[in-house]
């Protein structure tokens, strides 16, 4: 991570400006790139290089400027990439990640608007089965959001301040619609961290909002709605509750992420359901050099039962440079029931297996 600060008491010295504030500019971000294998991917093995599966492919900004008074002004610029094309991860949005500007204050928070991820992914997210991990290893289709896929447009956004290792905040995202309701999402949470234990929870709710039910499970027909290939469904509805925790114990951190997705509309609702459960340990003792992460991943969607158990070695070879190896073996049960991890191609049968072996360096 490489800092450039700019004191604007330079700035009066040498020009006359007021000296009053500091500011301070950070460029940050992530290169991963890997080989996979795909025991079933519609059909075949699969051999393939891809980027961005142990952590995603990006870069940001974080802008800080102190204006007295214990506040701060800031903004974060982020956006996605991937290092084996070159390529935006989303060609219509540059800064897909995150784009917000805020100010903050040491007793009484921050206020943020933008394009800003909901709580489920800023307070749960880093307690899943992921951690460290692979795409994989998310929970089938990633509908929690518990990976960064989605930030929600037109955003405002307010946190406490961090008191003793609690902080909570709550978000609203306009849809820009003459009826204020239509497009609406909005996200609470509250996080603890002190010591070894972190817990995280959030409720996060999206009016008129669709998803790819077919693509993931396979299912022709939801709530009265028919679906075909690249049809997607359409909910008047979309509420998600995520609850998470860790404790580290000795050289063993085990980890429990429960989440709850609800699909609504006039006929209805439909739920899917996911638990996850893993212990990380260190194998050197302390020293961080070698994490093994042991995981187990339990999904269930209209009858269907996704079952998926998970395996990963991280090598730290600095604080921000590491090569990794992992591997997911997953199960499906149900009616027409096709495996699918998150982030590959659906399988052709009920079984599939996803190694990945890969460097990743953070910066």
């Amino acid at each position: 991570m490489k800092t450039t600060s700019l004191l604007l008491g330079s700035c009066a010295f040498v020009l006359g400006c007021p000296a009053f504030a500091q500011s301070s500019v950070t460029l940050y971000g992530s290169v991963d790139v890997g080989v996979d294998f795909v025991s079933n991917s519609h059909g075949s093995h699969l051999y393939q290089q891809s980027a961005g599966k142990r952590t995603p492919d990006r870069f940001g900004f974080l802008i800080k400027e102190d204006i007295g008074g214990g506040n701060t002004v800031f903004a974060r610029l982020e956006s996605g990439f991937l290092t084996n094309t070159g390529a935006q991860i989303n060609p219509t949005s540059f800064f897909n990640r995150d784009a917000y500007v805020g100010i903050s204050n040491d007793r009484f928070g921050s206020l943020s608007l933008g394009h800003i991820p909901d709580y489920v992914y800023q307070y749960v997210g880093a307690l899943n089965n992921s951690v460290p991990g692979i795409s994989s290893f998310y929970t089938v289709g990633n509908l929690d959001g518990l990976a960064n896929t989605r930030a929600l447009d037109n955003s405002v956004s307010y946190e406490t301040i961090n008191y003793r290792g609690f902080q909570a905040g709550v978000m609203n995202s306009f849809g820009n619609q003459p009826n204020f309701s239509d497009g609406r999402q909005y996200s609470i949470g509250a996080h603890y961290e002190n010591g070894a234990v972190k817990l995280g929870a959030a409720y996060s709710m999206s009016h008129d909002r669709t998803a790819d039910l077919n693509g993931i499970f396979g299912v022709t027909s939801v709530l009265g709605q028919t679906l075909k290939p690249g049809t997607l469904f359409n909910a008047d509805r979309y509420s998600t509750i995520a609850l998470g925790g860790s404790v580290a114990v000795g050289y063993f951190v085990p980890h429990l992420t429960f989440t709850d997705v609800k699909l609504e509309n006039s006929q209805g609702s439909i739920s899917e359901r996911n638990y996850q459960a893993g212990v990380n340990i260190d194998l050197s003792g302390g020293k961080r050099f070698y994490i093994l992460g042991i995981s187990y991943n339990r999904s269930m969607f209209d009858g269907l039962t996704y079952n998926q158990y998970n395996l990963f070695l991280t090598h730290y070879l600095s604080k921000r440079t590491q090569i990794y190896a992992g591997v997911g073996v997953q199960r499906a049960s149900g009616p027409n029931a096709h495996a699918q991890q998150f982030g590959y191609q659906t399988s052709s049968s009920s079984a599939q297996t996803v190694g990945r072996i890969g460097i990743n360096q953070m910066f």
